[in-house]
C-alpha cells in the first residue's frame, strides 16, 4: 500500500506553501516564547493564537524544490507533506525504512525520489546503503502503484536520487547505473526549473527524454496508413498521428542533460508567448494542415508492410507503418510549437496531426531541411542560424566540427 499519494488538482495548497523559503504556524499565545527559542520568529498575534514563521531547513526546502518541479510538469498524482510511505498493512508503523521523499505519477512513468541535501559540500558518507535502502523498495512501490494507480499501459517505475551539495564518485555512478537509479544534483534541479519555467508543462516530455532515452514507451506501439518516399534520396514517411504520441518520442535539444546552455536552445526554439497563442487556437478549433517535420534517429523503430498498389509510382509506396516507440527518438526539425502546444492540451489525444518523419539524417542534413524549410516561410535569422550549427555539432565526432561549433554559441553569447 502506497500512502500519501493525492491527485495533482487537490495540491495546490500544497504547492503554494512548498515554493515559500519559509514554514509558518500557528500556536496559542501560552507557547510563543517556547517556540521563539525553538527558532521560530513571532510575525502576527491574533485574537486567540499567534502566526509564527522560520527559515526551512536546507534538507526540507531542496526536497520542497525537487517536488514543485514535478509539479509543474504535471505529474497526474504527488505525494503529500511529509512524503510517501511503502507500507505492507495498515498496522505497519510509518519510519524511515518505508518513506519516499519525492512521488510522482503519470499513465506513462512512476518516479521514486530520494533527496540527499547538505548546508556544505561533501561527499556521500555511505552511498552503497543508501541505494541499498532505495531501490529495495522498487519492487513494492511498482506492485502498489499498478493496484492504486490503474494505467492501461505497462507504467516503468524510475528510481532517482536527487542531490544538492553531495558528491558522487565514480563508483557511486557504476553502482547506481547497476541498479538503474538515475543520480541527479542540483545544477540539472536549477536546469529544469529554468525550463519549465520557459516552455511549462511541456518541460516534462525533455525531462523523460533525458531520463529514459532510448526506453520503449510501453503500450504505445501502433501501425498507421503511411506513404514511403524518397526526398533527395532520403527516405520519407508521411502519416497522421496524434500530438498526445508524438510528444512522448519528440525532443527539441540535442545537448546532455543539466547544460545550462541548453536552455538557450530552449528559449529560442520555443516561444512561451508562441506557445500561449497556439494553445488559444486550438482551443478555438483551430487545426494544422501542414506537416510537423521530424527525424527519426534510426530505423530500428520503424518496420515497413508494402500495401496493395492501384497505381505504380516510382518514388511513391503506400504501405502500413509500424512504429515502435521510444523517448528520445524524434527529433523536431520543424513544427515546435505546433507540437508542443499541445503538451497537457484537451485536444492532444483527440486530434491529429501530419508528420513527415525522415530517417537517420545527419546533423548537417537536419540543418540544411531546418534552414530550406524556414527560409522560404519567413527570413531566418543569423542569430537562429547559429544557434542550430551549434545545437545541431556540439557533440560531433570531428574536432573541427565541435570548434566550430563552440565559436557560433560564443558568437551568440557575446551578441555579434
Amino acid at each position: 500500500m502506497l500512502e500519501n499519494i493525492i491527485s495533482a488538482d487537490q495540491l495546490r495548497g500544497l504547492a503554494t506553501r512548498k515554493t515559500r523559503d519559509d514554514e509558518f504556524k500557528s500556536v496559542r499565545h501560552a507557547l510563543v516564547d517556547e517556540e521563539v527559542a525553538k527558532g521560530w520568529i513571532l510575525t502576527k498575534r491574533n485574537r486567540t493564537t499567534s502566526r509564527l514563521r522560520k527559515p526551512k531547513a536546507h534538507d526540507r526546502r531542496f526536497e520542497d524544490r525537487v517536488w514543485t518541479l514535478l509539479y509543474r510538469m504535471g505529474f497526474s498524482y504527488l505525494s503529500g507533506q511529509g512524503g510517501a510511505f511503502l507500507l505492507l498493512d495498515a498496522d505497519e508503523p510509518k519510519g524511515p525504512d518505508n518513506q519516499i521523499d519525492v512521488v510522482a505519477i503519470d499513465d506513462e512513468v512512476a518516479f521514486a525520489i530520494e533527496c540527499k541535501s547538505s548546508e556544505r559540500p561533501r561527499k556521500f558518507v555511505d552511498f552503497s546503503k543508501d541505494l541499498a535502502k532505495h531501490v529495495g523498495l522498487r519492487e513494492r512501490f511498482s506492485r502498489a502503484v499498478r493496484d492504486q494507480v490503474p494505467s492501461p499501459n505497462k507504467r516503468p517505475s524510475i528510481f532517482a536520487i536527487w542531490t544538492s551539495n553531495i558528491s558522487s564518485s565514480e563508483n557511486d555512478k557504476m553502482r547506481a547505473e547497476a541498479e538503474r537509479v538515475s543520480l541527479l544534483d542540483v545544477g540539472d534541479l536549477d536546469y529544469y526549473e529554468q525550463l519549465v519555467g520557459q516552455v511549462g508543462v511541456a518541460a516534462r516530455f525533455q525531462f523523460l527524454a533525458d531520463l529514459l532515452e532510448g526506453r520503449a514507451v510501453p503500450g504505445l506501439e501502433v501501425t498507421v496508413p503511411a506513404i514511403r518516399s524518397k526526398i533527395a534520396g532520403r527516405v520519407a514517411y508521411s502519416f497522421c498521428v496524434s500530438p498526445d504520441y508524438l510528444l512522448k518520442i519528440a525532443f527539441v535539444s540535442h545537448r546532455a542533460r543539466g547544460k545550462a546552455s541548453d536552455i538557450d536552445a530552449y528559449q529560442r526554439l520555443l516561444k512561451k508567448s508562441r506557445l500561449k497563442s497556439i494553445r488559444q487556437y486550438i482551443a478555438d478549433g483551430g487545426f494544422f494542415p501542414t506537416n510537423i517535420v521530424v527525424n527519426i534517429a534510426n530505423s530500428r523503430w520503424l518496420t515497413f508492410d508494402r500495401g496493395k498498389q492501384e497505381a505504380e509510382a516510382k518514388s511513391l509506396v503506400f504501405g502500413w507503418l509500424h512504429i515502435r516507440p521510444a523517448y528520445r527518438v524524434a527529433w523536431i526539425i520543424d513544427g515546435q510549437h505546433r507540437l508542443f502546444a499541445y503538451a497537457n492540451h484537451p485536444q492532444a489525444k483527440k486530434s491529429l496531426i501530419s508528420v513527415m518523419a525522415f530517417v537517420g539524417l545527419e546533423a548537417s542534413e537536419q540543418a540544411r531541411l531546418f534552414v530550406d524549410i524556414n527560409a522560404e516561410q519567413r527570413k531566418v535569422k543569423q542569430s537562429l542560424l547559429q544557434e542550430l550549427y551549434a545545437e545541431l555539432h556540439w557533440d560531433a565526432a570531428e574536432r573541427e566540427v565541435r570548434v566550430q561549433a563552440i565559436l557560433s554559441k560564443a558568437i551568440q553569447v557575446l551578441g555579434f
